[in-house]
């Protein structure tokens, strides 16, 4: 009689200990319902609510009700207030479903504040490579048949701001074999190409399959949580690479609102330390760095616009804001400031306006968060509204052939600037640098390292101003520029308008 409740209970017990070991498959559809209970109520409402009425009715047969035709009949007779009650109960939920993200931004909007801040601060170093041309530095750079270069991030290496690129395993095969080997790196904060080739092994990375990879090991340590979609990687104090996961937690029931739980971070060996958002701003090698989540800054930013209630948003629309889509993936700048690193996102109002309302800061350690409002005597022009500008004042450009890429903003004496790129399409180099000044509209072109450390550094100097044949050096006195020079340019750039025509 033992032996075979052995036998019965034996495959359930093994069934129970596969998908134990298999949650991290089971995470989304789990956390859907944990971020939002809503929908575990209502389906446990119709599970329980139908059981209950079947056994109301009793017993239900077909009967006949006339000519070739026939009618559910039950044995019991339910009363009607009941079927009516659970109707519209299950219809309020149903409801409810429908506006929970909105009541979700409400209600995060009365958990978090920002602190008024009247700049920007002072942006050190400025970050002068875009993403496109940094990317294409690293794979002109990289020699390996058996990997290929993951999604890059921003962070500061070596005292230097740096795009760090992982070493993934290429194809089908080597993704279940071959493991995260090391990165490449390219400093961001130069005009000049700078690459570097590290070699660090990991036991667990992303663009590893399946059990090696990251986030199945970290669902496996901490299940509940939503971890940030892109790993950060960043050096410890000896040296050595590591690999940096925020995750986000939620609070409150039926509608969950989510806050910044803690940081993963793990060795190259495997080992994982979680640490709390306040334990994390005390390790040195993660103070003035990236660890406080981009969603969870995205999102506080969106939510506020809910500030002024559901009405408000929907109707009046005071004091509200629309999040600038920057060119990219992202809308949110990382920068490096005097005051650490930050998170920026830019804002316009509501509706059919584009210059700059409201920019939102969030600081990348310690996620401190400010805001900078501008009035309506302010008349900054915004990062998208920037680019038309630059194009204006480089007519000699082929726009088919050269793009803008990735504005990003400074503060030159305390006035906000966008730092665009004019880069080729296939991104090889940078063919100009431009400075914008967000509340004149004036275009500054720079070509090299030199000259863009001198506008910095003099921001009221105009080293090359397009529409003009003569700069202003440090002196102040006016020197003509060289014909042949501009002659050569305006070639150059005539040429590719041919080449690509």
């Amino acid at each position: 009689m033992k032996s075979s409740k052995l036998i019965q209970i034996l495959p359930v017990a093994l069934i129970l200990l596969i998908a134990w070991f298999l949650r991290p498959f089971f995470h989304s559809l789990i956390m859907s319902f944990i971020i939002s209970p809503l929908k575990a109520v209502f389906a446990v409402a119709i599970i329980i609510g139908m059981i209950l009425l079947l056994r109301k009715f009793g017993k239900i047969k077909f009967v006949p009700a006339g000519a070739g035709s026939y009618t559910m009949q039950a044995s019991k007779k339910v009363p009607v207030l009941v079927t009516a009650g659970y109707v519209f109960g299950l219809i309020l939920l149903f409801v409810a479903l429908n506006f929970e993200s909105e009541i979700r931004f409400l209600l995060a909007s009365k958990t978090f504040d920002f602190e008024t801040r009247q700049e920007l601060p002072t942006f050190d170093p400025i970050r002068l490579t875009p993403k496109q041309v940094a990317t294409r530095y690293a794979e002109d750079s990289f020699q390996s048949p058996q990997e290929h270069l993951g999604d890059s991030q921003i962070a500061v290496i070596d005292g230097k701001l740096q795009r760090v690129f992982p070493r993934l395993p290429d194809g089908s095969l080597l993704y279940f074999l071959n493991k995260l080997s090391g990165f490449v790196t390219v400093d961001v904060d130069t005009l000049e190409r700078t690459v570097n080739i590290n070699d660090q092994e990991f036991k667990y990375s992303e663009g590893v399959g399946i059990f090696d990879n990251i986030y199945f090991q970290l669902l496996k340590k901490k299940y509940f949580v939503t971890y940030s979609n892109q790993p950060i990687y960043l050096k410890d104090d000896q040296g050595k690479w590591v690999t940096v996961v925020p995750y986000i937690k939620y609070r409150g029931f039926p509608f969950t609102v989510p806050y910044w739980g803690g940081v993963i971070v793990m060795d190259s060996e495997g080992k994982i330390t979680d640490l709390s958002p306040e334990d994390a701003q005390n390790i040195s090698y993660l103070k003035g760095n990236r660890i406080h989540p981009k969603e969870i800054a995205e999102y506080y930013t969106e939510a506020y616009s809910y500030r002024g209630g559901l009405i408000n948003r929907w109707f009046l629309h005071k004091n509200q804001i629309e999040i600038v889509n920057l060119p990219g993936e992202e809308n949110i700048f990382h920068v490096t400031t005097t005051e650490g690193f930050k998170q920026l996102l830019v804002a316009e109002p509501y509706g059919r306006s584009y210059g700059v309302y409201k920019i939102f800061i969030f600081d990348g350690t310690t996620g401190r968060r400010e805001i900078i409002n501008f009035d309506q005597n302010s008349q900054l022009t915004g990062p998208i509204a920037a680019a038309d500008y630059v194009k204006r004042e480089f007519p000699t450009y082929n726009w088919n052939s050269f793009s803008l890429s990735e504005p990003r903003p400074i503060n030159l004496n305390k006035e906000l600037y966008w730092l665009l790129s004019i880069i080729p399409n296939d991104a090889a180099g940078i063919a100009k640098t431009v400075f914008f000044n967000a509340k004149t509209n004036k275009v500054y072109g720079v070509d090299t390292a030199d000259q863009v450390r001198q506008f910095i550094e003099e921001g009221n100097i105009e080293i090359v101003q397009p529409s003009t044949s003569a700069v202003i050096d440090n002196n102040g006195q006016v020197q003509a520029l060289e014909k042949i020079e501009q002659i050569e340019k305006e070639i150059q750039n005539l040429k590719e308008l041919l080449k690509n025509n």
